[in-house]
């Protein structure tokens, strides 16, 4: 995604420093929402109570701001809420599972209970918190949900508290999404978090927030090496080489040598369990396979090699779209793509070395790409 958090995590406070400038000058009237500092004193004596200790960076978190002074759509998921608040439902909560195993035990595809005392809702509103999973372990500190009408769930959490406040932090700066949801101003000028297809707010339409650093951040994301995206190759990239340019010899066409090159070093791969990269080792069955399986599909406007004056296929989506290099009049190729979703056909007007650098940085506009951040990718080998 554009606004992937960087590592080493910044701290807390920077974070909520980068969040509280963004509010000053492009949504002021959110930024007062957002309290002064909590009491350290209150903040220990919420630790005493629920009988155990908060994570260093919820701590610091409400050393910059105790909560909201009232509700707000400051953040992607739940609001933040002061100290009392955070007890108050902690205390609800355990309350209402006291002794019942249903709600103690995990259950469920998430393998979580309904409620566990060792659970810090740190942000919460209308029953549903998102909470801070200090149970003993390797994964202590990470950020979950626990819904009031079903199991705890933290597979689509994040690892810290402060990792979370990071990647809002960026998003505002640069652009993206957090969670499926993108910042938004209200017409009366208030951040709202929304998701990227539902910019309406009671019938008055949603401006998009301003990125003020996302040129730049597209910039040096685009200018990101392969080994920076995808790791060190995972083929050998002398012999691909050969077996690449044979199978294009055989169908009549040079192919562009950037595609060549990586294709022999990165292919037959799964990139970010989504794109499937054709390399050496299946470029002929799979060209020869969806040169007939394409060849009546109305939304696919060229023949695919080896049919002659073909175009290249090289990767799909998991979803089912296609991936093309096509031919240009001066001799270079550009990348196309046929979208299932829409069953139609988009030409990007970007050679291959260009368009496949910018997809992984997260550094093109998509609509059927995932919000990736920009990486090191994971990238699987497929098997023969």
């Amino acid at each position: 995604m554009l606004g992937a958090m960087s590592f080493p995590v910044p701290s807390v406070r920077l974070s909520w420093d980068r969040i509280d400038a963004w509010l000053r000058v492009y949504a002021p009237a959110s930024y007062e929402l957002l309290a002064p500092p909590a009491d350290p004193d209150r903040i220990e004596a919420a630790q005493e109570e629920m009988r155990l200790r908060f994570p260093a960076d919820l701590v610091e978190s409400l050393l910059c701001h105790d909560g909201l002074l009232k509700w707000g759509n400051l953040l992607p998921g739940e609001p933040p809420q002061p100290v009392a608040l955070i007890v108050d439902h902690w205390r609800m909560c355990e309350e209402i599972a006291g002794d019942d195993k249903d709600l103690r035990e995990a259950w469920g595809p998430s393998g979580e209970p309904w409620w566990h005392v060792r659970w810090i809702p740190w942000a919460h509103g209308d029953g549903d918190a998102q909470v801070i999973d200090m149970r003993e372990g390797p994964e202590q500190g990470r950020l979950g949900t626990a819904c009031h009408d079903g199991t705890g769930h933290f597979g689509d959490g994040w690892p810290s508290l402060a990792a979370y406040l990071a990647e809002v932090a960026d998003v505002l700066d640069n652009g993206g999404m957090v969670d499926g949801c993108v910042p938004y101003l209200t017409r009366d000028g208030e951040l709202w978090w929304s998701f990227e297809d539902d910019a309406d707010l009671n019938g008055e339409p949603l401006t998009p927030a301003p990125a003020p650093g996302r040129e730049a951040a597209l910039a040096a994301r685009a200018g990101r090496s392969l080994a920076e995206l995808l790791g060190p190759p995972v083929r050998s990239a002398g012999d691909g080489v050969a077996v690449i340019e044979a199978v294009a010899s055989d169908w009549g066409v040079v192919l562009p040598a950037d595609y060549v090159s990586v294709a022999a070093a990165y292919g037959d791969v799964l990139i970010s369990d989504y794109v499937y990269f054709c390399g050496a080792r299946d470029l002929r069955a799979y060209g020869e396979e969806w040169s007939r399986l394409l060849a009546d599909v109305p939304s696919v406007p060229w023949p695919v090699l080896p049919s002659p004056g073909g175009a290249l296929l090289w990767g799909h989506t998991i979803e089912g779209d296609r991936l093309f290099l096509v031919a240009q009049a001066d001799g270079t190729w550009n990348v196309s793509v046929f979208r299932r979703g829409w069953g139609d056909w988009q030409d990007t007007g970007l050679g291959f070395g260009e368009w496949f650098r910018g997809a992984l940085a997260g550094a093109l506009a998509t609509d059927w790409l995932p919000q990736w951040e920009p990486g090191p990718h994971p990238v699987d080998p497929v098997d023969a």
